[in-house]
């Protein structure tokens, strides 16, 4: 009981201000000319009023979930994936080479095509992790880069590799659709597949591997003081490229998830979109679910909220520039927890409470 009571006090905070962000978003429809209660009501039921609504969520979730993994595990670490969109891409199109070239039993088929695109992604995430550790190269700037570098590269395998046996690629910019004994099995009922329950195993997973295993531990204390870590025999830069390793997995599995899951062939630029595509977008989930894993469950499941109620919303007549100006204000103000608690956490910000309270003890008096 201490436990919960504890974990409800603690997403209270967020819990507020979610709604403050659904208030302010109703005061922008008011303005605009629109009834608030009438847009919040369309877009939650068309998400979640029918089993096709339902299955977008779920759809949208699941990789949602996955990327914000990809970028919280090697932050606790203390260095930043901001390449997972990069990393979505390589999954995607090892995950294709796998099923239109290297034939295998069927249940071996789509396992053996999600494990190897998770390794692709995870060595693309692995070169930037070894620039930082060894070189002092920002991982922020190298994986940024990268998402530019793997985008095209997965575009080029697509149209100067498979589309030499598949000559109609290069017309529809998609490949045939892969056998169907390489497809991830869907949920009955709906369109959705069970890359859901993955992404939702993977970030219970991943909260019991950082509180309760060695190599967790050793993330969390990198991620808060890599020095004292180093004095404690933690080596930082082996942790740092582990932890980026991971993330670099989980992307390259949302990556081929989606593509044997959803759209059972590869289709040219498939990660794009929301929020700047599924990469991105696992950033903003990650943060407005204060980079906890768990939490990223119940930021994905908002997310996906609002992108499935999006084009019901827009039924109403309702112009796009609205719709994604709601979904902007309705993400700040979740976020704004986490933010504050990163903000209040920083040097300056104490320095600047303590001139504030005590100017006199800042000086030394």
């Amino acid at each position: 009981m201490d436990y919960v009571g504890t974990s409800l006090h603690n997403a209270l905070p967020s819990i507020l201000a979610l709604v403050l962000g659904i208030f302010a978003g109703s005061i922008l429809i008011a303005i605009s000319g629109y009834d608030p209660i009438v847009v919040f009501m369309e877009m939650f039921g068309g998400a979640l009023g029918s089993p096709q609504g339902q299955s977008y969520v779920m759809i949208y979730m699941a990789p949602f979930t996955l990327t914000a993994l990809a970028f919280l595990i090697p932050g606790k670490a203390g260095i930043w994936n901001v390449g997972a969109q990069g990393q979505v891409y390589l999954g995607g199109i090892t995950a294709a080479l796998i099923a239109l070239f290297v034939p295998m039993p069927p249940v071996l088929w789509p396992i053996v095509a999600l494990l190897l695109a998770a390794c692709v992604g995870a060595l693309a995430a692995a070169l930037p992790a070894v620039l930082e550790v060894y070189r002092n190269a920002s991982a922020i700037v190298t994986t940024i880069m990268l998402n530019y570098v793997f985008a095209p590269l997965a575009s080029y395998i697509l149209f100067f590799v498979i589309a030499v046996s598949y000559p109609s690629t290069r017309i529809s910019n998609m490949t045939p659709t892969f056998p169907q004994a390489t497809w991830l099995p869907r949920i009955p009922g709906f369109t959705a597949s069970i890359l859901i329950f993955i992404a939702i195993l993977l970030a219970v997973g991943t909260q019991l591997f950082l509180q309760r295993t060695t190599l967790g531990y050793n993330i969390r204390a990198v991620g808060q003081n890599a020095t004292a870590a180093q004095m404690k025999g933690i080596g930082w830069r082996k942790v740092r490229i582990q932890a980026m390793i991971i993330g670099g997995l989980v992307a390259g599995l949302a990556g081929a998830g989606q593509v044997l899951g959803y759209y059972r062939g590869y289709v040219d630029q498939f990660a794009e979109g929301y929020f700047g595509g599924l990469g991105f977008a696992g950033i903003a989930v990650a943060l407005v679910g204060a980079s906890n894993p768990v939490g990223s469950l119940f930021s994905a499941f908002l997310f996906a909220v609002m992108v499935t109620g999006a084009p019901y919303i827009q039924g109403l007549g309702i112009p796009k520039e609205l719709v994604w100006a709601l979904q902007g204000i309705i993400i700040l103000f979740a976020a704004m927890p986490y933010l504050y608690r990163v903000i209040t956490k920083t040097n300056w910000s104490r320095a600047w409470r303590k001139t504030i309270v005590s100017p006199g003890k800042l000086e030394g008096h």
